[in-house]
């Protein structure tokens, strides 16, 4: 393939242990894409074997947290293209979007730094078409030196300077580790989302402040922050909200194990949260602060 036909854009993914996954992701990119470079952080699987395979650039770079490793790799890798798509070793690049990513980042009259992206989750075995995970917005793609991650430990946002569009057309994300895998994922994010509300809730956060009037994105960050802590019995609610509000029982059997899987992740989130508080509780009585009461 000629270079006039190759798209000026560079994808940069984070990987560790993604043997299972990253062939997928790597085969999407396959024939139009130049640029690929992967960050591992310590795998012990194939996943380097795998990468070097398709021509990747493959790195290392001991891990600092999801925003934290993917500002690294913005800030001091080699990336030659002046667009960066940054894509999850679990996701694809549809041939539709492919199409339209070419043609972006080919124009020199596109007046936009960024792209939200929205992407299809695969559960399962079954694409989840309703119970609040579609659509699902990111902004992936944009100019390089235009976008960076905000601090945050989990779930973080992406700061652009300048404008931002929407793609037309979705990615794939779907992760064939299993559901053992997810299971642990999810213990780890409840984790870091528990510290993250405490954080907020307490004063200590200083991720970017959201509006109820801004995006659709900041508007949900703003509920989550000044609404959902407060609400009792939050499993439940997330339950309702997605297999009945948000038309999760279209999705069937799989729809209802999807959001009653989602509203165990709250409820771990809420029982971590409330141990955050019930510590902090009792170092203030350790230094004598709660002395008074």
């Amino acid at each position: 393939m000629s270079e006039v036909s190759r798209a000026r854009i560079t994808f940069f993914i984070t990987v560790k242990d993604e043997e299972a996954n990253l062939p997928y992701a790597l085969e999407s990119l396959k024939g139009w894409v130049d640029d690929v470079i992967v960050l591992d952080s310590g795998s012990t699987d194939r996943t380097k074997e795998i990468a070097l395979s398709y021509g990747t650039q493959f790195l290392y770079h001991e891990w600092i947290g999801y925003a934290g490793q993917k500002n690294w790799g913005l800030d001091h890798l080699p990336m030659k293209h002046p667009w960066i798509f940054i894509l999850d070793a679990d996701e694809v690049i549809t041939p539709k979007l492919k199409e339209e990513l070419i043609r972006i980042a080919s124009e020199d009259t596109c007046v936009e730094n960024a792209f939200q992206v929205n992407r299809y989750f695969v559960f399962l075995e079954k694409r989840i078409c309703h119970s609040g995970y579609y659509p699902s917005w990111n902004v992936r793609f944009f100019r390089k030196g235009k976008a960076r991650y905000e601090q945050r430990d989990v779930h973080e946002r992406m700061i652009v300077d300048g404008k931002i569009g929407f793609l037309k057309h979705d990615m794939e994300h779907y992760d064939r580790r299993g559901i053992e895998y997810y299971v642990t994922k999810h213990n780890h994010y409840s984790t870091l989302e528990a510290k993250e509300i405490f954080k907020i809730l307490t004063g200590q956060s200083h991720e970017v402040s959201a509006s109820f009037w801004g995006s659709a994105s900041d508007r949900r960050r703003w509920i989550k922050h000044h609404i959902w802590p407060k609400l009792p019995a939050r499993w439940f609610f997330r339950w309702v909200y997605m297999y009945i509000l948000r038309l999760g029982f279209l999705d069937g059997r799989v729809g209802f194990h999807f959001c009653l899987f989602l509203a165990a992740y709250e409820q771990q989130i809420t029982l971590k949260l409330r141990e955050l508080f019930a510590m902090e509780k009792g170092k203030r009585k350790e230094s004598g602060e709660d002395c008074a009461h």
